[in-house]
């Protein structure tokens, strides 16, 4: 399993890193045409933003998989090891539960906009919102690693201390 985790993950930063240089050249096309040629893009910036938001939600799990997102270690570093163990799985829990609401309701939300266009990029609306429960599967799959593998770091080390 965690070889298919691994090529996922490498594939998620390889389309991230595509979908950040698509944004460059929109961006850079919007400048040029905007102040050389005085006739701007007028689907660049929606475009643009497009693939940002399909960017920033793939990586959402490559980031919990890394432990890359933010937390706040102060206290559980300040307690005993095992009680600072117990709080990261309850912490890595939380985040897999509201994962998997949001993917649940991200996906209602699709839904409902697919008929719904934009009127210069001529896609509908779900092309870009299906971003959020493309992403929060992402994360929840991730997080369910991370948790398994600290459960099992957190098992090993019990029974170290039991020896």
């Amino acid at each position: 399993m965690k070889k298919i985790l691994d090529a996922l993950e490498r594939v998620i930063v390889l389309v991230c890193a595509v979908l950040f240089i698509g944004i460059m050249i929109l961006i850079a096309a919007q400048v040029l045409s905007r102040y050389l040629l005085n006739n701007p893009l007028t689907w660049s910036e929606h475009a643009a933003r497009a693939l940002f938001i399909w960017m920033i939600m793939l990586y959402a799990g490559v980031l919990v998989r890394n432990n890359g997102n933010i937390g706040f270690d102060l206290v559980a570093k300040s307690l005993p090891k095992w009680i600072g163990d117990l709080l990261s799985i309850l912490c890595d829990g939380m985040i897999f539960v509201f994962s998997a609401y949001w993917c649940f309701n991200a996906g209602k939300l699709c839904e409902s906009l697919s008929k719904l266009r934009f009127a210069d990029l001529k896609l509908p609306y779900n092309a870009i919102y299906y971003a959020e429960p493309v992403g929060a599967a992402i994360v929840c799959l991730f997080c369910a690693e991370v948790i398994v593998l600290k459960v099992i770091a957190l098992k090993k080390d019990w029974r170290e201390r039991k020896c």
